[in-house]
């Protein structure tokens, strides 16, 4: 059963599957379900889901690269005057490897 989960912002994910593709064993349901009922299987996704969904689609319509950050830090590399602060550099790498090892 493949499930689609290109839309997962609007709350819903349809399975492609119809109730009617399906084999049951039982007979009560099968009788309930004998009018040939095409309607497709969904999954409604919590609050959050549809949220971090929403996110991603968000992120993934941001640019790359934020050049109001990038051009001061070019145009001082450019002009000889950009410093690189040794001791912040290694503080944040300090602070990634921590991190990343809770992560683990």
């Amino acid at each position: 059963m493949a499930i689609d989960i290109k839309n997962v912002s609007s709350g819903k994910i349809s399975t492609g599957a119809t109730s009617s593709s399906k084999k049951i064993k039982n007979s009560s349901i099968a009788d309930s379900d004998s009018d040939g009922d095409s309607s497709t299987d969904s999954v409604e996704l919590t609050g959050k889901a549809a949220q971090i969904g929403s996110l991603i689609q968000k992120m993934m319509a941001m640019p790359a690269v934020d050049y109001s950050r990038v051009e001061p830090v070019k145009e001082k590399v450019d002009n000889g005057s950009y410093e690189v602060e040794a001791e912040r550099v290694a503080d944040k790498m300090l602070d990634f490897e921590a991190g990343y090892s809770r992560v683990r």
